[in-house]
């Protein structure tokens, strides 16, 4: 996945667009960042003090605007920079657990702090060090600064200032710690040395994403599935890391081959899974069945992820179970009339038989195929378990590729299924291996 990436020009906000890259490719090592640069208001606008500024969008609101106006998929920002409140339309996706919040007093080099002579110049833009430092030494002189650390830096260097305040993060972000300075004990501001993940609002997939690097989040969970639930689990930090893998079926075996042949005449097509939906439409140009065709047929999905990945087609659900498994589509289907009904099920080749069988007792015409199989990935790069606080099985077969990578695991994490077929192969596992 590829993202374009909102983020200020400024070498510090680059370095800050690497640490997120840095974090969230741990556990989504396929995503790649595209960054969109620029300068906001307060990269232009050296004049005006920060002093009295609070929490606007001096440093944010360009960057902003290219997210609502769809232009970048995130946009990254200090978190104490983020405005209160947000744009209406935009959302926290994630704040970082972020590095040293400490504020610092840089001087030039061989000075110390006692050494400075009355009336010594300190810059900063801030009322709250100011008054810190104030309470150090009440016989210094403060002035305004503006401008990227490096100009900051720049001014003392040149004897205009004789310190400078700058956040102990910047200094260790830019690789200045080499500098002389003296680590402040004061208050600093609230979540400094922390970075801030914006997303919009109606976007999902990056709000869940981003999850698995949120410091808000308590619980940090393992997610073995495929694809992320759509709504499920919102009290989780989700980090995914799925074990399986689809491998799709040849369109010209002779199963997928007939039941493609036969697509005019099913009345009903039920989808139990999102990468059946995915291959389903992929294979449509193969077969020369255009998708305005697809408008006179009725569609079934398992739950909200499925009925949203029809949709994105076009195609309107006609019925979506509750229940995201095989016994939710039986539910819905039960008022279904056998006689004048043919239909249509393409799924897993590990599907459960509990759809087919209940077509069969119940004497409905129907047709199935298996579009795909799920295998173990080949490389899958074991994660340090002791990052998470609960892994997530989506599948039997999902615990048994967890079980077969992890032969002695043995830590005390929560261990959490979705359904009863999973929870029951889960138990068998468990089980085994306390015996």
């Amino acid at each position: 996945m590829e993202l374009i990436v909102g983020a200020r020009k400024s070498p510090l906000s680059q370095k800050q667009l690497e640490e997120i890259f840095k974090e969230i490719s741990f556990y989504h090592p396929d995503i790649r960042f595209t960054p969109l640069l620029m300068e906001t208001m307060g990269d232009k606008d050296l004049r005006t003090s920060l002093r009295s500024l609070d929490k606007t969008d001096f440093f944010t609101r360009e960057i902003d605007q290219l997210l609502l106006e769809g232009k970048c998929r995130i946009a990254i920002h200090s978190a104490k920079d983020l405005p209160d409140p947000l744009p209406k339309e935009l959302t926290i996706a994630a704040i970082t657990k972020g590095i040293d919040p400490s504020d610092a007093l840089v001087l030039r080099e061989g000075q110390t702090f006692e050494q400075l002579p009355p009336y010594a110049k300190i810059a900063t833009s801030s009322q709250r060090r100011e008054e810190a430092i104030r309470k150090l030494r009440s016989d210094l002189c403060y002035m305004d600064i503006r401008g990227t650390i490096e100009m900051r830096l720049q001014a003392l260097d040149a004897g205009t200032v004789d310190g400078v305040v700058i956040a102990e993060a910047a200094l260790i972000r830019l690789n200045l710690t080499h500098r002389n300075r003296l680590k402040l004990d004061i208050e600093t501001a609230p979540l400094q040395g922390r970075l801030a993940v914006v997303a919009r609002k109606n976007d999902v997939l990056m709000q869940r994403l981003f999850s698995c690097i949120d410091d808000r989040k308590q619980i940090r969970s393992l997610y073995l599935g495929l694809e992320l639930p759509f709504s499920a689990f919102e009290d989780r930090s989700l980090i995914h890391r799925p074990i399986l893998a689809v491998q799709p079926r040849r369109l010209d075996e002779a199963d997928v081959f007939e039941a493609f042949q036969q697509l005019p005449l099913y009345t009903h097509l039920i989808f139990t899974s999102k990468p059946a939906v995915r291959l389903f439409f992929q294979a449509l140009p193969y077969f020369q069945i255009p998708l305005l065709f697809l408008h006179q047929k009725h569609f079934i999905a398992v739950g909200k992820a499925t009925q949203r990945a029809i949709e994105e087609h076009g195609i309107k659900v006609a019925m979506t179970a509750q229940e995201e498994q095989a016994e939710g589509v039986l539910e819905i289907l039960k008022d279904l009339s056998p006689s004048s009904s043919y239909l249509f099920w393409p799924h897993s080749s590990l599907a459960r038989p509990l759809i087919a069988d209940y077509f069969t007792q119940k004497g409905y015409r129907f047709k199935e195929c298996s579009l795909y199989d799920t295998k173990p990935l080949e490389k899958f790069e074991l994660p340090s378990l002791s990052s998470f606080d609960e892994i997530i099985f989506t599948s039997p077969s999902t615990v048994k590729a967890f079980f077969h990578l992890y032969p002695n695991f043995s830590e005390n994490k929560k261990l959490t299924t979705i359904g009863p077929i999973t929870e029951s192969c889960l138990a068998q596992y468990t089980n085994d291996r306390q015996q």
